[in-house]
């Protein structure tokens, strides 16, 4: 297997390398430019040329040899996969730690070396990056294989498009947002159960559910360990407890094509993060980040904090300052002030001095149909400990996070309305159907004319106490591969079809 895969990064990289180097090198990594339309260098006809698939792999890829991908300002077409009409975008990246990240080797590779990605897009329909080897050769991955396509002409034939229009007339609607999207729709949610051991301790275990939509027909499949989507690679991740601590110590986050190999102790260090002090519960996991709250064994008071890391680069045992996350300047010095004033509000007598700071102590909740931040400010010692928890918006850019987030097209209130016992809700994207999670349910109910019907029409049983932790949306042909890659990769361990 390894050989194979540096027989294809040392033929395809080189060339990747020497075309697509910054004569300048600067820190690119998060710099990403939307280019203007006309501005797109990556027009035309392609053709798939080389397929190179890893030997453990299984099943066939949806897309062989002489198959053509068709690129414009009005259609990115992979097969039955597109996006009409596609965003653009590009980004420098580091090549070799791309790569790495997608479970590929990367010894051959300068690890210094940066490349240029045009990614096509379209909302949660569709997501392709594409690697330029050349003005007329390029690359990316899908699923277990690195897919080389090569240009044959500047243009797509008229036909083309116009088959791609008639399929996105028939297959996609536009909901109340203006968005298109899907009928027919994949759901994963990734969950946080908890139970509690003979002595009364708490134990909590990972699982994802796969939710599907077909035809107006549900059905679900449950599966060990958190299942995220990235957009040509899926990731698994987990939290293991320390036999002797009993701690959860340990956060374990790799792309499934490494799974066999984590025997390796120097692979799964690259894709493992371990602090034996620390007692850790995932409270949010995505392509991009997780977010944990923790307390640590070497305070003598029970202080809960919150801390961001980045999902496909946990190894360097490093929690996000508020400033690395948003890339704004004085953010931390902003986060400090809000900590001060939280202390004066909760806490009586206090002296600022003795308030502490982390600027790493803020992550991501969930909270009754949104994702929060939140943080947790502290004061005193011994039986004069006190602790509050508290929401916090954040400033990226113009957008103020939390704020906008409570903005949907049906409130808490009127989920609360219909059932209750509703401590969570999700809307799906096709704005036809409404998932709300109680104290031992996950239901789903229709949605009509902006009303939730009140008696739902499908229910999954969540015996445990159950918090949802990640959620990601597929829809049309992007759903029937998630799902597929669901079964594929994951043990299941219920199936109602």
């Amino acid at each position: 297997m390894k050989k194979i895969i540096r027989y294809l990064l040392g033929i395809f990289l080189i060339l990747i390398l020497s075309s697509c180097t910054n004569s300048k090198p600067q820190e690119l990594n998060n710099l990403i430019q939307t280019p203007k339309k006309d501005d797109i260098d990556i027009k035309g006809t392609w053709q798939v040329v080389e397929i190179k698939k890893e030997e453990a792999s299984q099943g066939n890829e949806p897309i062989g040899l002489g198959d053509e991908v068709y690129i414009d300002n009005t259609l990115v077409g992979i097969g039955e996969s597109y996006a009409y009409p596609p965003n653009f975008s590009s980004k420098y990246v580091n090549l070799a730690k791309y790569l790495k990240n997608r479970g590929f080797n990367t010894d051959n590779i300068n690890q210094d070396e940066e490349a240029v990605i045009i990614n096509a897009s379209q909302g949660q329909l569709f997501s392709k990056d594409f690697i330029k080897i050349s003005d007329s050769q390029m690359f990316f991955v899908l699923n277990n294989s690195i897919i080389v396509i090569a240009r044959i002409s500047d243009s797509i034939d008229s036909k083309i498009i116009n088959e791609y229009s008639n399929k996105a007339a028939s297959e996609r609607i536009t909901n109340a947002k203006g968005q298109e999207v899907e009928e027919d729709v994949s759901l994963i949610l990734g969950v946080r159960e908890r139970m509690e051991n003979n002595v009364g301790e708490n134990i909590y275990n990972y699982y994802t559910y796969l939710i599907s939509v077909k035809d107006g027909q549900i059905s679900y499949k449950k599966a060990y360990n958190i299942f995220v989507k990235d957009k040509e690679e899926y990731w698994s991740i987990n939290l293991d407890s320390n036999n002797i601590t009993d701690n959860y110590d340990q956060i374990i986050s790799y792309p499934i094509r490494v799974r066999e190999n984590l025997s390796d102790s120097k692979i799964k260090q690259t894709y493992t993060f371990k602090d034996i002090n620390l007692n850790m519960r995932l409270n949010y996991a995505s392509n991009d980040y997780l977010s944990i709250d923790y307390s640590s064994l070497a305070n003598a008071n029970p202080i809960t904090k919150y801390a961001m890391l980045e999902t496909k680069n946990i190894k360097d045992s490093k929690f996000l300052s508020l400033e690395e996350y948003t890339g704004e300047e004085d953010s931390d010095l902003i986060f400090k002030s809000r900590i001060l004033e939280e202390a004066r509000v909760n806490f009586d007598n206090i002296d600022e001095d003795n308030i502490s700071f982390d600027h790493t102590n803020f992550g991501i909740v969930r909270d009754m149909g949104q994702w929060i931040f939140q943080s947790s400010v502290y004061s005193g010692d011994g039986d004069d400990f006190f602790q509050k928890f508290f929401p916090m918006e954040i400033a990226i850019g113009n957008q103020m996070i939390n704020k906008a987030n409570s903005k949907t097209s049906i409130g808490k209130d009127q989920v609360k309305n219909i059932n209750t016992q509703a401590k969570d809700y999700y809307i799906l994207q096709n704005d036809k159907y409404i998932l709300i999670q109680t104290s031992d349910e996950l239901l789903i109910h229709r949605i009509k004319d902006g009303l939730i019907e009140k008696s739902p029409i499908y229910s999954i049983p969540t015996i445990n106490p159950t918090s949802i932790i990640s959620i990601d949306e597929q829809a049309g042909k992007s759903g029937e591969s998630l799902e597929s890659a669901f079964t594929d990769y994951n043990e299941i361990i219920e199936d109602q079809r």
